[in-house]
């Protein structure tokens, strides 16, 4: 037999094998196709998109608890931004790698012989 067969052959070969054997009524006279385990894991959740989902949390008492609470809200309060009061004494420093030159808060940096910008941080290296 020439081992060099043509898929089209191979075809021919199974289907000739099948007519051969006898048919029962519940065999599938297609094969089947191999799963996809990742689909088959998504199919298995159940999951159904379409419905809208009901929040519990909003039926719950915690949900409306610190309502009445003043002294919390006033913690929880979101606060105006306020302009920085601390001063500093820039140092001038040089870019390690590409050279330029800038002035910086000295609590940002460790050493001034090992300071890198901005830009050159971004890039690897």
């Amino acid at each position: 037999m020439d081992d060099n067969l043509s898929p089209k052959q191979i075809k021919q070969m199974i289907n000739m094998l099948a007519a051969m054997l006898p048919k029962e009524e519940n065999e599938a006279t297609e094969p089947v196709q191999p799963s996809n385990q990742f689909n088959d894991v998504i199919k298995s959740k159940n999951l159904d998109r379409g419905s809208k989902r009901v929040n519990k949390f909003e039926q719950m008492a915690e949900f409306s608890m610190h309502k009445e609470d003043v002294e919390f809200d006033k913690k929880v309060a979101r606060q105006p931004p306020v302009p920085r009061t601390r001063s500093f004494n820039a140092v001038k420093v040089r870019c390690r790698v590409c050279g330029k030159e800038e002035s910086v808060n000295p609590g940002l940096i460790d050493s001034i012989d090992r300071y890198k910008c901005n830009k050159c941080s971004a890039m690897a290296g």
